[in-house]
């Protein structure tokens, strides 16, 4: 009798190393495309959207932005946020935080009109969230779309941002929002090159443009019964101000203490 055969077993391979590593570089590949890019895509919607709204805006009569055209129409922009407090809220927001990103002039007087239209409180969150976003937007434009074209013009300030970030962290950022030393265009492009995460630039922006903005939007508060501009800065608000200067140097002992402790 023939001895019977064992049943015929099909063994798997082990896989080819060579052959796996390139699939999966395969992989990587097409996720990459699927993926990697959406958020530089989405950062270049955006930025096409407000440098349309930008060019509308200088094309309109409200690049003349000024404390002047603000007192002359007080009353009409006074009526419209309370016919329809929702759309002027979400108007004043998106534009504020458009020209907050493109460094454009006459956001003190958008500050100025939060408050004189929407009171203190909702007038200084509007501000400062609308701030410190188009802050963002800059910073992340800066780091994804146009690193090399900031490095080029404005890379000589760089060394000394980030000097500053080495030598006090986010203080540093916080110190520059309350104390601009160095220009608010520069700021967001410069950080953007640095190596500050995104919820910390934005998180340090809110904390460090909250006080400002509080001082603009109580000035606006005060239009309703303001004749010219000089009516505005009552001593209240120029002690404000003048607090608010002196308060990046009043808490830079305690956070290098803090600094040393922790």
């Amino acid at each position: 009798m023939t001895p019977l055969e064992p049943p015929l077993v099909h063994r798997r391979h082990p896989p080819d190393p060579v052959t796996n590593h390139a699939a999966d570089h395969a992989t990587d590949h097409l996720i990459g495309q699927a993926t990697g890019h959406a958020p530089g895509r989405l950062l270049i919607g955006l930025l096409t959207v407000a440098a349309v709204a930008g060019l509308a805006w200088a094309c309109s009569g409200i690049g003349g932005l000024d404390t002047a055209w603000l007192l002359a129409r007080q009353t009409e922009l006074r009526s419209l946020q309370a016919e329809q407090p929702i759309a002027f809220g979400a108007g004043l927001f998106l534009l504020f935080t458009l020209m907050s990103a493109l460094a454009l002039p006459g956001c003190s007087v958008l500050a100025l009109a939060a408050g004189l239209c929407m009171g203190w409180l909702p007038g200084t969150l509007l501000v400062v969230l609308a701030s410190s976003v188009g802050a963002t937007l800059s910073f992340l434009a800066a780091r994804h779309l146009w690193r090399d074209g900031v490095r080029r013009r404005w890379g000589h300030r760089l060394a000394r941002v980030e000097d500053g970030l080495a030598r006090d962290g986010a203080f540093y950022l916080f110190t520059l929002r309350v104390a601009p030393v160095i220009p608010y265009a520069l700021i967001n492009p410069l950080m953007g090159l640095s190596a500050m995460p995104t919820r910390q630039f934005f998180s340090v922006s809110v904390a460090g443009m909250l006080a400002g903005s509080a001082a603009y939007v109580y000035a606006g508060t005060t239009l309703a019964r303001a004749q010219d501009w000089h009516d505005v800065l009552n001593p209240g608000l120029l002690a404000a101000l003048v607090v608010l200067a002196l308060l990046p140097w009043a808490i830079r002992p305690a956070w290098r203490t803090w600094k040393r402790v922790r």
